[in-house]
């Protein structure tokens, strides 16, 4: 008779030797990952507000990306904003000039995920587990 006995790594060390832990190596290079991806969908003019806004919001140990300012909602879901302040939302779609970013629009995020997802998914898979 043989026994063959198959001892699997403590499941709490894998995940921490694979950087999978709240705030590990995986989240943070996710997050940096698509704060780099997403600025070709992001309006722009002649000056890169939202894209330096991108950057500063990174907080890739909470695993989030906090885009600040007073047009940025409004921008991301696409609507105009009309009348005084405090400006309420219409039913108008923003137009997007393409001169700078051709993919600008609104749903930066989704529009991100729908065009990219399997090479961010490809991105993380090579930085968890290494390799080409």
């Amino acid at each position: 008779m043989l026994q063959l006995d198959f001892h699997l790594p403590e499941f709490g060390n894998l995940v921490k030797d694979l950087g999978l832990e709240e705030g590990g190596r995986a989240q943070q290079h996710l997050v940096k990952n698509v704060a780099r991806r997403i600025t070709k969908y992001v309006p722009k003019r002649t000056y890169s507000s939202i894209e330096n806004a991108i950057a500063q919001g990174q907080e890739p140990a909470n695993g989030r990306i906090v885009i600040r300012g007073p047009h940025i909602k409004y921008l991301y879901f696409g609507k105009v904003m009309a009348g005084r302040k405090p400006k309420h939302v219409t039913n108008k779609d923003i137009r997007y000039t393409t001169t700078f970013n051709r993919l600008a629009g609104p749903f930066w995020l989704e529009r991100l995920m729908a065009a990219e997802k399997d090479r961010i998914i490809e991105d993380e898979r090579r930085n968890i587990l290494g390799g080409p």
